[in-house]
């Protein structure tokens, strides 16, 4: 695809989104199609071609470009029409072969877009400029972005183009980066399969390609793992240990407007005896924003090592042999432990603070819930102290549910909130016997009242504060 111009690239794919809207190529619906009595959507797309019905457009479509399917001429002709196969193939969308026609691209359906991307190798051996489908990373990334609306956006390292094209819907103007060209070339495909049209897309390292720009919003999923090789573009970055990790924190800091949010997929070493928080806390030390860490997994060296190298390998000795000269390279440089999370950065004049956690769930939609993570911050920083808190008016935060357990007397042992579209951060209630109050809670009564009126003693109530201040912080709790 490398030879074709971006013109031909984007007018393929111009005409081939209304054929993608009539087939309704869309995530419920190929979901509904390949996931079902019991199959996972790999399995399920393998067993597509044979279940009734497996001739209809959409079906067509889910085997040509998900499955990897080569199908004959007239299928093929069918699943694309009225586009002809031509047209497509000599905009390098698809070939043909002797035994029938083949995508050269993978199109996944997410809500409201389509992205391109390059279909995994029939010997699995991945090209350096391979460009990688919206897997995991892309989710979590896109589900945690807090999505205001944005006069200028920045999706930094941005490879298929799928945070580009999510922003666009609440952005002005968005810029997406790349080193790889190949990259830039099937986002741009991606924007026109999708009808977006306020993307545009820059080559170059990281911020180079940026010049002084400062943005909105800045999402960015580099290449961040820790890696002693170069052999993948969307993977490695060629700086030694967790540099390139560093580079990006400091620079997407840099590039926020005020009140701007930053979101950035990251690892970082660990050294024995040294917290998993120390990177992120000593990098972003004066950076003018306010930080939240939320750690997605900690991994021995060993374990790490192994994540990322044996995908292909037969056997657990071969994924071994796969993985010992990257071990060998964190032996070298003393590194114990490699931490991988998302950290959201907001720019802000004054003291700044950093929050830490676990992620140990997120919802789809988990951008409100982070963002009242913030502003809970900001409402007890505005307190001027812990009276204060007993006397504000308090609600459970939406979609907020409360689970408890109880002795046979009726007394409550354990108690914690959790939520079904957010962030499962930790949620205990200590003392238990504050849930109550705690459900007793609208958005006109403070604190002292709803312990008054459901009995919860004074003394308890004091004793849970410090419980109640670390539940507005995470975004249960909301101070009206």
């Amino acid at each position: 695809m490398s030879s074709l111009t971006l013109s031909e690239l984007v007018e393929a794919g111009r005409v081939l989104r209304p054929v993608l809207q009539h087939a309704r190529y869309e995530p419920d619906h190929v979901k509904k199609l390949v996931c079902v009595d019991g199959l996972d959507p790999v399995r399920g797309v393998a067993a597509l071609w044979l279940r009734p019905g497996a001739d209809e457009p959409l079906a067509l479509l889910v085997r040509l470009f998900i499955g990897g399917e080569t199908l004959d001429g007239d299928r093929a002709a069918a699943a694309v029409a009225p586009v002809s196969l031509s047209r497509l193939q000599t905009a390098g969308v698809l070939e043909r072969a002797h035994d029938g026609v083949r995508a050269l691209v993978r199109l996944d359906p997410l809500p409201g877009i389509v992205v391109a991307s390059d279909p995994r190798p029939a010997n699995g051996r991945l090209p350096r400029d391979h460009v990688i489908y919206p897997g995991p990373a892309a989710e979590v990334l896109a589900a945690l972005t807090i999505r205001q609306t944005a006069a200028t956006v920045l999706d930094l390292c941005c490879g298929s183009g799928v945070q580009a094209l999510l922003a666009a819907r609440h952005a002005g103007q968005v810029i997406g980066t790349d080193l790889n060209p190949r990259a830039l070339q099937l986002a741009a495909f991606s924007a026109a399969l999708s009808g977006v049209e306020n993307v545009t897309w820059r080559q170059g390292d990281l911020f180079e390609p940026l010049g002084p720009d400062q943005f909105d919003l800045i999402v960015a999923n580099p290449p961040f793992v820790i890696s002693p090789t170069r052999e993948l573009t969307f993977r490695d970055s060629g700086r030694p240990a967790d540099q390139l990790s560093r580079e990006v924190l400091v620079g997407v800091a840099a590039r926020l407007k005020e009140g701007g949010f930053g979101h950035v997929l990251c690892g970082w070493v660990q050294r024995a005896g040294e917290h998993w928080t120390a990177s992120p806390r000593r990098w972003l030390q004066g950076s003018g924003c306010d930080a939240v860490v939320l750690r997605l997994d900690s991994d021995t060296a060993a374990s790490y090592a192994i994540r990322w190298t044996s995908a292909d390998a037969a056997s657990p000795a071969e994924a071994a042999q796969h993985a010992a000269g990257w071990v060998d390279y964190y032996r070298t440089l003393g590194i114990d432990r490699i931490t991988t999370a998302l950290v959201v950065l907001r720019r802000r004049h004054g003291a700044t603070w950093l929050h830490t956690d676990e992620l140990v769930r997120r919802g789809w939609n988990a951008g409100p819930h982070l963002e009242r993570v913030f502003k809970g911050h900001d409402a007890l920083n505005s307190l001027p102290n812990q009276q204060a808190l007993l006397e504000r008016p308090l609600q459970l935060a939406p979609g907020v549910s409360l689970t408890q357990r109880h002795q046979p007397t009726g007394q409550p042992i354990r108690a914690r909130l959790t939520i079904d579209d957010g962030i499962q951060l930790p949620g205990r209630i200590t003392p238990p016997a504050l849930a109550t109050a705690l459900l007793a809670l609208d958005r006109h009564q403070s604190l002292t009242d709803a312990a008054t009126a459901t009995g919860v003693a004074h003394d308890q109530l004091h004793e849970g504060l410090a419980c109640i201040r670390d539940l507005i912080c995470r975004g249960y709790l909301q101070l009206t």
